[in-house]
């Protein structure tokens, strides 16, 4: 039981993405926009951006339920209509940063998606840059009919290189399985000492 626990949960891991942008053709002061939204139903999910390198400048507006910032981390959730946060950027080199999304939508049988994208506009939010539509999209699509769930990464507009970092497993793996081997330990320790008398 508790083996059969630990190994579902070790094999259960949260994969990161790497997306990084090359704005060499672009001049000036834009906008890089984090947009997570899904459909009503959707499963609740969290994307944490982290790791930015880039010449971000100061926020331009932002959801009431993005919480972090730039160069700190980002948590966008996907429920209640969706978060997002846009800030500035000084366009005419390179940008990249970490996304990863906590959330049973994988093990959970729904048909509602949820959907992240990240894009480039103008100063004043009125036209695309580099490309129509975002640079980088991920459509989270859930478990259906016991079919695991699985993210869809790209870059629609080509602008960008979306690569999956390795599997790291939950940060509460090492420790659920310490604990999972000394329960194992006790029980079986005291079974053993209970036959004995």
């Amino acid at each position: 039981c508790w083996l059969a626990l630990l190994a579902s949960h070790a094999a259960h891991a949260v994969p990161t993405y790497h997306v990084s942008i090359d704005t060499a053709g672009l001049a000036g002061q834009g906008l890089m926009d984090f947009t997570f939204l899904a459909n009503a139903g959707a499963t609740p999910v969290k994307a944490a951006l982290n790791n930015f390198s880039g010449a971000y400048g100061a926020t331009f507006d932002r959801s009431p339920g993005a919480t972090g910032g730039i160069p700190g981390g980002i948590i966008l959730g996907n429920q209640n209509g969706g978060n997002y946060l846009t800030q500035y950027v000084h366009l005419g080199g390179l940008f990249s940063f970490d996304i990863s999304f906590d959330g049973d939508f994988a093990v959970t049988d729904n048909i509602d998606e949820s959907q992240f994208d990240a894009t480039l506009y103008n100063d004043d939010l009125t036209a695309y840059l580099g490309g129509t539509g975002s640079f980088a999209e991920f459509v989270l699509v859930p478990q259906l009919d016991g079919i695991p769930g699985q993210v869809l990464a790209s870059s629609p507009t080509g602008l960008a290189n979306v690569t999956q970092a390795a599997a790291v497993p939950e940060p509460s793996s090492p420790l659920l399985a310490l604990t999972a081997l000394g329960v194992l330990g006790f029980v079986r320790s005291r079974r053993s000492s209970r036959r004995r008398h």
